[in-house]
């Protein structure tokens, strides 16, 4: 009998909450590892419940971080050697050795996955991408001109094993390459099983409303990207008033700078948002952000039509080093074909304003 052994490798939050959805839909009749890694720190701390679960066969952990960090910038000699030693590099980065697999799940081109594409590319394993949010729309992060990485005759290789990518939303997919998409099964809120893994994994617990208006941050402090972020969420706060406004700092940004400022009281949940969607009700709860896919999560994920408001046509800065005119276009695509009747996009300073006075906010003197 052919080998059936999966593995799927998580790098965030949102990816281990999709893991764990595969793991009890499409991958339910088969033996499956998780390999999680450092790239979230928070992941480690999730380990012990991963493996109270049984849900996987083994949950492997991976200090990947730094080896990804360190090639990206290294010099093609360097990269070569690298890709010439990854049987060592494996073992010292893995806690536990790997299996020989026929599917490798993965939501990031990065070096790591680029080396495992080598280490198994004689083998009959295929690799198969799954959703990480918009980029994973968006993005062609095999296009020859978009990183020397993918001239590179080992670090490439990855494009010869890559069959599909799975999407919640396939149709709203604008990559331009040539993989094939492929549904991702629609997470029920009603599905109490899932519900039940999910909330005992991230240790949920019910708290009370934080606020009527969450403002989702994004990781633009740890990407170095220069933008007027927080100018838009100052201009919400004192719309909404500080008793009703709070924001939900991204995990990647290593300081918490809107609390710094005295722009929102502190957010203390560590929880992906998609599980508050997935236990709460977000009725009368409003969600402004820039364009964190987040805030289309509810819709593409569960088909929730919740307020939500959308700043990018005031934002100033790039979202994306290379993508940012194909991100918009996606942006455009989604509130044409899929957004609610809920769903804003303020064009100036007044209008959006009047979107939050309209939703129950009020001018703070």
């Amino acid at each position: 009998m052919p080998n059936q052994r999966k593995l799927i490798i998580a790098n965030s939050v949102y990816q281990l909450l999709t893991a764990v959805h595969m793991r009890q839909t499409i991958l339910q009749d088969y033996d499956v590892d998780l390999l999680i890694t450092d790239i979230t720190a928070a992941l480690k701390d999730y380990l012990p419940r991963l493996n109270e679960t049984k849900l996987f066969k083994r949950v492997i952990f991976g200090n990947i971080k730094e080896l990804n960090r360190k090639y990206i910038i290294e010099k093609e000699a360097e990269i070569s050697e690298g890709f010439e030693n990854v049987s060592r590099l494996l073992k010292w980065i893995l806690s536990e050795e790997l299996s020989i697999y026929s599917e490798i799940y993965f939501a990031n081109f990065d070096i790591f996955t680029r080396m495992l594409a080598c280490y198994f590319y004689r083998l009959s394993c295929d690799f198969i991408c799954y959703e990480d949010g918009f980029s994973s729309y968006v993005i062609d992060y095999l296009r020859q001109d978009r990183t020397p990485l993918n001239l590179h005759p080992e670090a490439s290789k990855i494009k010869d094993k890559v069959k599909m990518v799975l999407l919640y939303e396939p149709q709203l997919a604008i990559r331009g390459d040539r993989l094939p998409n492929r549904a991702l099964p629609k997470i029920k809120r009603d599905n109490e099983q899932l519900k039940e893994v999910l909330n005992y994994i991230f240790n949920y617990k019910r708290t009370q409303r934080y606020a009527d208006f969450i403002f989702l941050e994004q990781s633009f402090r740890a990407e170095g990207l220069k933008t007027n972020d927080l100018a838009l969420i100052s201009e919400c706060q004192h719309t909404v008033g500080s008793s009703r406004f709070i924001v939900k700092p991204h995990p990647r940004n290593p300081e918490n700078i809107p609390f710094q400022l005295g722009l929102t009281r502190r957010y203390s949940e560590n929880i992906p948002w998609e599980l508050f969607l997935l236990n709460e009700d977000p009725k009368n709860l409003t969600m402004i952000t820039v364009c964190s896919n987040a805030a289309l999560t509810g819709r593409i994920v569960f088909g929730i039509d919740m307020n939500t408001i959308m700043l990018y046509q005031l934002f100033e800065g790039k979202v994306l080093w290379k993508e940012d005119e194909i991100l918009k276009r996606y942006l455009r695509k989604f509130r044409r074909q899929f957004a609610g009747s809920n769903y804003y996009v303020p064009e100036t300073i007044y209008e959006l304003r009047s979107i939050l006075k309209y939703l129950g906010g009020h001018d703070e003197q």
